[in-house]
């Protein structure tokens, strides 16, 4: 993949990483919504730092992973600026998306969180067709 433009609604930034790690790739993408402007750097397929607004680390990407649109913009072979993010890709993806499913449950689904549930299973069912995740 080189570089490319796309909007997140399109193509998510699980769908980016997850190319990005399976072909060992380093790579910055940069993120822009009405919310700000994010990015999130891959070094040889590895998370290895994010940046949104004045945090950074984990904690941006579990922001950044949240968005639902928005533009984004891939500039390969670029080197972060620093590292703050150790561990695994599919580690990062799978607890920002159970992050994700706990904020929704606090903000009071009025359909008593079946939407929850059924976004759980389209991203569920989304990492499996990524090979982020495996049946057993």
């Amino acid at each position: 993949m080189g570089g490319v433009k796309g909007r997140l609604k399109d193509m998510g930034l699980v769908d980016i990483i997850q190319i990005f790690n399976a072909e060992r790739k380093t790579a910055a993408i940069h993120l822009g919504s009405e919310m700000g402007y994010g990015r999130v750097y891959i070094k040889d397929g590895n998370i290895v730092h994010a940046a949104y607004r004045e945090f950074t680390g984990t904690e941006a990407f579990y922001m950044l992973l949240s968005w639902k649109d928005g533009e984004f913009e891939v500039e390969p072979d670029t080197a972060s600026p620093e590292r703050t993010i150790t561990g695994s890709p599919e580690g990062l993806i799978l607890e920002g998306l159970r992050r994700l499913d706990e904020s929704r449950g606090k903000e009071g689904e009025t359909s008593g969180g079946y939407v929850g549930d059924m976004e759980s299973i389209r991203l569920i069912n989304r990492l499996l067709e990524l090979g982020i995740l495996e049946k057993i």
